[in-house]
């Protein structure tokens, strides 16, 4: 049953590659969502659905059958297409991340219901409220630095990754800003363009949530019981 679990999961990631790619054109373009066409990007379709057959498929290996699969299965798919915005636009529409959340949070509800884990759920709440108000923080001290689409969007993984555990939703964003330092001081040395390089944060964001899903429990005990 997993590996067939696994065999759908990731087949569903590989044909959601191109309904992404059109999404993520028609909306970052604020264009209307019909009539839709053929993807236009052949690269990018390719990447969304080799990166979306990777990541369905490692949740599926890691959740199983679990009815949990399927909120964070959606919530991948969701920042998969805001990465591909962000990374082109240098925007985090809206278009994307409230019916992202709309569809996630209800999720949520029914994976909880369903096994009565309903602490999972209150430390969901508690990891998405703190991450908006964190993020937010940073948005008013480093406006040009933090997008307010980044404070959603962080408040959209924290709700969905604090289901699992504060110490996921920890890893989600220390690994967000971990790949965020990294790849943008290497993209600052090869690029040559100094500490005014515009990097977008979305993609980073999702990285770190999908570590955190992943690979949470090892990274979170690394972090946490150093030297202990």
């Amino acid at each position: 049953m997993d590996a067939l679990v696994v065999g759908v999961s990731a087949a569903g990631g590989l044909v959601a590659g191109p309904p992404l790619e059109i999404l993520a054109e028609r909306i970052g373009a604020k264009e209307p969502l019909r009539p839709l066409r053929r993807p236009t990007d052949v690269r990018r379709t390719v990447a969304l659905s080799v990166v979306g057959a990777a990541v369905l498929g490692g949740l599926a290996v890691r959740f199983g059958a679990d009815v949990a699969l399927a909120p964070f299965a959606v919530l991948a798919l969701g920042l998969l297409c805001i990465s591909a915005v962000d990374l082109e636009r240098y925007l985090i529409p809206n278009r994307l991340v409230y019916p992202t959340l709309a569809v996630v949070a209800p999720l949520l509800v029914v994976s909880s219901a369903v096994d009565h884990r309903w602490g999972s759920l209150a430390r969901a709440a508690i990891a998405g409220a703190a991450a908006f108000v964190a993020f937010f923080a940073v948005h008013l001290a480093v406006p040009k630095g933090m997008g307010f689409g980044d404070v959603r969007l962080a408040g959209v993984i924290g709700l969905a990754t604090g289901w699992l555990g504060l110490g996921h939703a920890f890893v989600a964003f220390f690994a967000a800003f971990v790949l965020g330092a990294v790849i943008g001081i290497v993209v600052m040395a090869v690029g040559g363009g100094g500490r005014k390089t515009r990097i977008p944060f979305g993609p980073f964001l999702a990285a770190g949530a999908v570590v955190a899903w992943l690979w949470g429990n090892p990274v979170a005990h690394a972090i946490f019981h150093r030297g202990a």
